[in-house]
């Protein structure tokens, strides 16, 4: 059986792929040259075929669905973006896509945190970003970290997850080796993303687009918008406004880490909290989630099962495997992935436009 499981991040698209367990697919194309040739994106796949299931880059996701299947209602959903905005695409991905779904390849869109079942529905209220299909990916990832590293069943499986990726920063809850809850990026502020926007904040703005959410965040906040997080780091030894970013970025993302284990149904429960993302590759941000997250649970680095791809690269894979029947079939189907359901437009009550 032969399986892929592609991550669309803001920094790269990474591409994993498995054989009967065997890797056969690691690599990664940055996503500046992914926008500008997407022709990249099917030179890696078209070489890799004839595979059996690939789960597609799925954004905001949707309950289980084939690409072939894909309406344009669908789409909107997997974009949660405007026809009328002029803003430039978000990675591409709408029209790639539709390029998988014209070319046959067989694929599903995996759904977001906030169409699973193991999510109570009063969690979901007024919340679209819980967390996007690619952190549930990384989850899986997480789920068989906790079995291999403590040779524990799947129902034992309980840690929060921290993912820290190149623009976003997120933070989810599993219990029991299901997600029970989750932050999204939308929500916890990033290296580029502001986060959640305050309300009078978000009166004075006026008009909110995309654009506002990939800015306000570590670099902004450093003076340097276009900086990396390490490149941020660096300059807080000795400037005064960059460490102010760091402390800003630190602080949201231990609050969202303590908000979070309210979701366990005992706190006790938590063995781990696992970091994820290219954030973690620094030591001073890891020294310094440990120093005070320590008081939740054990914080260590998630393992990662590559040598390139990203974890949520690699537990897309582990979801393709699993749907298919393979090794990863508990997990999967512990995790509900089958029963998702909705649209990550429920539970909202707040008036917006609804036209896509």
């Amino acid at each position: 059986m032969k399986v892929i499981g592609i991550d669309p991040g803001s920094k790269s698209w990474d591409f994993f792929g498995l054989d009967n367990n065997s890797i056969f697919l690691d690599t990664s194309i940055l996503t500046k040259n992914l926008m500008e040739a997407p022709d990249k994106f099917f030179e890696v796949i078209d070489g890799v075929k004839p595979f059996d299931l690939m789960v597609a880059p799925s954004g905001f996701g949707l309950p289980l669905k084939k690409v072939q299947d894909l309406t344009e209602k669908d789409m909107f959903q997997i974009l949660l973006k405007f026809k009328r905005d002029k803003e430039k695409k978000i990675v591409g991905l709408g029209e790639i896509l539709r390029r998988i779904k014209v070319e046959n390849y067989p694929s599903v869109i995996v759904p977001s945190v906030k169409h699973l079942p193991t999510v109570p529905t009063y969690k979901k209220i007024n919340k679209i970003d819980l967390g996007t299909a690619d952190k549930v990916c990384t989850a899986v990832v997480g789920i068989r970290d906790q079995i291999e590293s403590y040779d524990i069943i799947i129902e034992k499986t309980n840690f929060i997850l921290i993912e820290i990726g190149f623009g976003f920063t997120a933070v989810l809850a599993i219990e029991n080796g299901q997600i029970i809850d989750g932050i999204g990026g939308s929500n916890i502020m990033g290296i580029h993303a502001c986060g959640s926007v305050d309300g009078e904040l978000a009166y004075l703005i006026g008009e909110i687009k995309k654009k506002h959410y990939y800015q306000g965040g570590v670099a902004s906040i450093a003076g340097y918008p276009n900086l990396s997080l390490q490149e941020v780091v660096q300059l807080a030894k000795k400037d005064a406004q960059s460490k102010l970013a760091i402390n800003a970025f630190m602080d949201s993302i231990k609050k969202a880490t303590f908000a979070i284990t309210s979701a366990f149904s005992d706190k006790n429960k938590i063995k781990d909290i696992l970091l994820a993302g290219r954030g973690i590759d620094l030591e001073v941000i890891k020294d310094d989630l440990k120093n005070t997250l320590h008081k939740i649970a054990n914080v260590r680095e998630m393992k990662t099962y590559s040598q390139i791809a990203k974890r949520s690269a690699q537990g897309a894979t582990f979801i393709a495997d699993g749907l298919l029947g393979g090794k990863f079939k508990p997990i999967i189907d512990n995790l509900k992935l089958k029963d998702s359901s909705g649209s990550v437009l429920d539970h909202i009550y707040i008036p917006y436009e609804r036209k896509a």
